[in-house]
């Protein structure tokens, strides 16, 4: 086992690109402290085979004790991911379950200087023609370790990743409608995670007392993204 050290303040996918590029197998899995294995997990990922896909992502479930703050941060984050699933493929995977070809990311070294943002290597891998499927075999249990404080704070940092990296593939025009459309993003937000939920069935009954909670941490998204598209300005399309 080799361990790395992260740099004080890295955020969890500047932490996985210092183990992508220190990896030397062909793929790589990925999972962070708040994401607990079941005993599988790790045959699981041996199994897989990953020849037709550039990533294969895994199922998220809540620790059924969670406070109501832990819930929030579980609806926001994986609600998408929550068992039941099917097997098949799919736009995106969660990267806290997944493995991954380690040359498929290899070939995106612009990205990978700014950290494992998975989002913007999915859309990459899509427009290269390459797929991303669903395991749901491989499980993992959700279990907060965040303070409100730090998760405010990593909801706006990566908020305004997902802001600028969206931001800058767009005309100025576009930039400034996403700009002065940045105070309803919370509301849009939470309207998708609430009809999440409920078609999901099994976790409606969390939705009263996370309430606060949601509103809180999607506030610090929107801001961060509001945040993106402002630092986008500088950036000549």
């Amino acid at each position: 086992m080799h361990i790395l050290h992260g740099r004080a303040g890295s955020l969890i996918p500047h932490l996985w690109r210092d183990g992508i590029e220190a990896a030397r197998g062909e793929t790589v899995a990925i999972t962070t402290a708040h994401c607990i294995p079941d005993r599988q997990w790790v045959d699981g990922l041996l199994r897989l085979r990953l020849d037709n896909a550039a990533g294969i992502g895994g199922v998220i479930d809540n620790d059924p004790h969670s406070d109501a703050k832990s819930w929030a941060i579980f609806m926001q984050r994986y609600i998408s991911y929550a068992p039941p699933r099917q097997a098949g493929e799919v736009s995106e995977i969660a990267a806290d379950n997944a493995v991954y070809r380690r040359a498929d990311i290899m070939e995106h070294a612009d990205l990978l200087k700014r950290g494992f943002w998975e989002p913007s290597f999915h859309a990459r891998f899509r427009a290269a023609g390459k797929s991303l499927r669903l395991e749901p075999a491989l499980r993992v249990l959700h279990r907060n370790r965040y303070t409100a404080a730090q998760f405010f704070a990593q909801r706006f940092a990566h908020g305004r990743e997902f802001g600028l990296a969206r931001a800058v593939r767009l005309g100025m025009a576009r930039r400034f409608a996403l700009i002065s459309l940045a105070p309803v993003l919370p509301l849009v937000f939470l309207g998708k995670i609430v009809r999440a939920v409920r078609a999901h069935g099994v976790y409606v009954a969390w939705l009263p007392r996370a309430w606060f909670w949601l509103l809180f941490f999607l506030l610090a998204w929107g801001m961060g993204e509001a945040r993106g598209y402002l630092a986008s300005l500088s950036t000549v399309r």
